[in-house]
C-alpha cells in the first residue's frame, strides 16, 4: 500500500509523540517531520514536501493559521489537517478561509484521526461533529439573512467548475481537467461566492450539496 506523508506541528512534545506513536504504527503512514512552532513546520515542509500537514493552532511565532496560509502559498495541492484542543467561531472562520481540508478536535478517537487522514488524502473534508455544527449554524444563519438566490445566475462554466470542487478538486487540477489556468479557476470560484454571498470552499461546497446544484456519487 502506498504510504501518507505526515508532517506534525504542535508545540507540545508528549502530544507530537502520542499522534507520531500511534499514525507510525498504520503500514500506510509514514512520520516525515515533527516541528514545535510555526517556523520549524515551514522548513521542515520544504525539505520533506509531505501528503498532509498536522497543524495545532496555538504554536510560538506563526499560530497554525498563519501556517496553513504559508504551506498554501508553497503548495496548493497539500493536504492540511487542523487538531485543536479550540472551537471557536472566529478560529474556525480563518481555518475555512485558509481552505483547510479537516478540523478535528484534540479528544477525537484516534481510529477517527487515522480515518480521517485517509479520507482528506483521497479529496474528502473532514471536520469534527461540533465543528461540523458550527459551521452548520453558520450557513443556516446567512441562508435566513440572505433570502433565496437566483441560481440560473450561475453560468455553464461556473456550474461545471462548482461540481469539480465539491468532487475535492484543486484548483490546479481544475485547470488541467478544463483546460483553462488556475487564475482563471480562481476567477470562477471567487464569481460563485459572490453571487451566493458566501465566504468560504466550504460554505460553497455546503451550499450547493444542501440546494442540489451538484450530484454526489
Amino acid at each position: 500500500m502506498a504510504e501518507i506523508s505526515v508532517l506534525i506541528a504542535d508545540d507540545h512534545e508528549i502530544v507530537r509523540f502520542g499522534i507520531s506513536t500511534y499514525l507510525s504504527s498504520a503500514k500506510d503512514i509514514e512520520i516525515v517531520g515533527e516541528a514545535s512552532t510555526g517556523e520549524e513546520c515551514i522548513k521542515l515542509f520544504q525539505e520533506t514536501h509531505p501528503d498532509i500537514c498536522i497543524l495545532d493552532i496555538d504554536m510560538p511565532g506563526k499560530n497554525g493559521i498563519e501556517t496553513a496560509k504559508e504551506i498554501r502559498e508553497l503548495e496548493e495541492d497539500t493536504k492540511i489537517l487542523i487538531l485543536s484542543m479550540h472551537i471557536n467561531k472566529n478560529i474556525l472562520r480563518e481555518a475555512l478561509e485558509v481552505n483547510v481540508n479537516g478540523y478535528l478536535l484534540k479528544n477525537t478517537e484516534k481510529a477517527d484521526l487515522l480515518h480521517g487522514i485517509r479520507a482528506i488524502v483521497k479529496g474528502q473534508q473532514v471536520f469534527s461533529d461540533p465543528i461540523s455544527d458550527l459551521m452548520k449554524e453558520s450557513f443556516l444563519r446567512k441562508n435566513n439573512q440572505g433570502g433565496n438566490y437566483d441560481h440560473q445566475q450561475i453560468t455553464d462554466r461556473e456550474q461545471e467548475i462548482l461540481q469539480l470542487i465539491v468532487d475535492g478538486l484543486t484548483s490546479k487540477q481544475i485547470a488541467e481537467k478544463l483546460y483553462i489556468s488556475p487564475r482563471t479557476v480562481d476567477t470562477h470560484r471567487a464569481n460563485l461566492m459572490e453571487k451566493l454571498e458566501l465566504n468560504n470552499i466550504a460554505e460553497l461546497v455546503r451550499y450547493a450539496i444542501q440546494n442540489d446544484l451538484v450530484s454526489i456519487d
